[in-house]
């Protein structure tokens, strides 16, 4: 990934960068293409993990959408071969997780989209497909968008949970962790019901027909103040540790 500073041109920066984008897309499908393996997969996206944690809203933006990009790519590879592991698989979900309640809807939109293809290239992985699987998306309570943002957030740990190996689950939860460490209160909301749900206890945040942000506010300060954290997470407390 590269960063490109802003200059006195704002259309020829513009540009320059969407013509630099464009010539990565074509660089990561290129690399992909010759070994059409899940391994090769986890490799790339490694390089790009990084820039999803960017404090640069832009390159931030611009991980996220070739994360997507490359994923779905990945699916239309007629010889793609998923007989190999994808043990980041866990990480790399929570990060785009993360992702989806960013206030910068083109952050958020394309993170749903790279969370939708990496679904279905584990799917495939074990013989499903997507008519065979539940909804990623919750359709529910759409008269509260704050409500329906947390439940769609507590989906994908629900759902994904039920896919990965421990390995992926393990990576998911130690990743889980430190966002809910992560000093923007954003992120660590997110990496709160995101942790809970692949454990089976977001309903403890979510079920309540109160506030759920104070609830979660309230979940937050048991584990990071007063290191109250449910048992299933004991044996990696010290990873979410600042």
């Amino acid at each position: 990934m590269y960063t490109l500073g802003t200059g006195q041109d704002t259309t020829h920066f513009r540009a320059l960068y969407n013509n630099y984008s464009q010539s990565l897309d074509i660089l990561l499908r290129g690399l992909l293409t010759e070994t059409p393996t899940m391994e090769k997969l986890q490799h790339l996206v490694e390089h790009i993990h990084l820039s999803l944690q960017s404090k640069n809203t832009q390159e931030r933006a611009r991980a996220v959408q070739t994360s997507a990009a490359l994923l779905q790519f990945a699916t239309s590879l007629p010889g793609f071969d998923t007989s190999s592991t994808f043990s980041k698989a866990g990480e790399f979900v929570l990060q785009l997780g993360l992702c989806i309640s960013h206030p910068a809807s083109d952050i958020s939109q394309q993170a749903r989209g790279g969370i939708y293809w990496l679904y279905w290239l584990l799917l495939q992985k074990r013989g499903l497909n997507t008519r065979e699987a539940p909804d990623l998306w919750c359709q529910d309570g759409l008269q509260d968008p704050e409500r329906l943002g947390y439940r769609n957030l507590a989906r994908v740990g629900e759902v994904f949970g039920e896919l990965f190996t421990e390995d992926q689950k393990r990576s998911f939860l130690q990743a889980g962790l430190l966002a809910i460490h992560n000093p923007l209160l954003r992120v660590s909301q997110a990496g709160l019901v995101l942790t809970y749900s692949i454990l089976g206890e977001a309903g403890q945040l979510l079920e309540d027909e109160g506030d759920i942000t104070a609830n979660i506010m309230v979940q937050l300060f048991n584990i990071r103040v007063l290191g109250q954290v449910p048992d299933a997470l004991q044996g990696l407390c010290s990873v979410g540790k600042p």
